[in-house]
């Protein structure tokens, strides 16, 4: 772990406690060290920038971001974080994308910068980013398809209105018929009760190796920390691979190393481990 120059960091499950708010002082202080250390940390998410970076601002946390699972990248928070990275759908994938799940009565929220449109399915609830303030909302199928035509980065759908982590049948059928029709897409899940579905060209392992090139670095000098589908390819990509203790069983099978849970601050551990390889601790 002495090489290890970039550490790319989960959010939900990872970074966060269960709560799906709170991030443990102990992880931010070890972030805060990493830094000074000249070790970089890159929180790497499936939420959107707008969200990755009122968590980085508000807490003080000095990191680069990779949001919609690698549709996005910048070398710090909004606003002033400049963007290094970009993916969306061709029109025709999303309209597709939209055909297929629209019979299954799912909230279906497409993301562009800034905005999500959504179209609730038997969810009454707003989007969570829309209830803190942080992105502008549209609703309905027309508003859905026209996101479809300007050029949606990302669509989450889940049955709960929120992370997805209580089951639902129909994710599993909507997944598998998703994966029938648009083979070439990203698709994925944080949750079991949500699909995660991004261009072909995206994703968070594709994503970290453009950040980790942009900075020169090659990936035995980088490391990532996920406990779920979604961190697969990024725990693919990085030599040194850190399953948390709360990981799915897919994601230890890929991963060199493992790390506490997320509410043991398993995050706070790999980089104190880290970071006393490097002798700064």
């Amino acid at each position: 772990m002495r090489r290890v120059r970039l550490i790319a960091l989960d959010m939900d499950g990872t970074l966060l406690l269960s709560d799906h708010h709170t991030v443990p002082q102990r992880n931010i202080e070890a972030i805060r060290r990493a830094d000074a250390a000249q070790i970089r940390v890159c929180i790497c998410t499936g939420r959107m920038l707008e969200d990755a970076s009122d968590f980085i601002t508000r807490l003080g946390m000095p990191c680069m971001i990779i949001a919609g699972n690698g549709t996005r990248a910048s070398n710090g928070p909004l606003p002033d974080g400049r963007i290094l990275l970009r993916r969306q759908f061709a029109p025709e994938d999303a309209h597709r994308i939209i055909e297929l799940l629209l019979p299954f009565g799912l909230m279906i929220n497409g993301f562009e910068d800034g905005r999500v449109s959504t179209v609730q399915g038997d969810s009454p609830k707003p989007y969570h980013l829309v209830v803190r303030g942080l992105i502008e909302a549209a609703y309905g199928e027309e508003a859905l398809r026209s996101a479809a035509d300007r050029g949606v980065m990302k669509f989450f759908v889940v049955s709960d209105g929120f992370g997805g982590d209580a089951p639902d049948r129909r994710i599993p059928e909507a997944r598998a018929i998703l994966r029938r029709e648009l083979p070439h897409l990203q698709i994925t899940s944080s949750a079991e009760g949500n699909i995660e579905i991004m261009p072909a060209d995206a994703g968070k392992g594709a994503a970290l190796r453009q950040v980790a090139e942009h900075m020169g670095l090659a990936r035995e000098q980088v490391m990532a920390v996920g406990d779920a589908g979604n961190d697969i390819s990024m725990l693919e990509y990085a030599f040194h691979s850190v399953a948390m203790g709360n990981a799915t069983d897919e994601v230890c099978a890929v991963c060199r190393y493992q790390t506490a849970r997320n509410d043991e601050c398993g995050v706070a551990q790999i980089i104190e481990r880290v970071l006393a390889a490097k002798g700064t601790v």
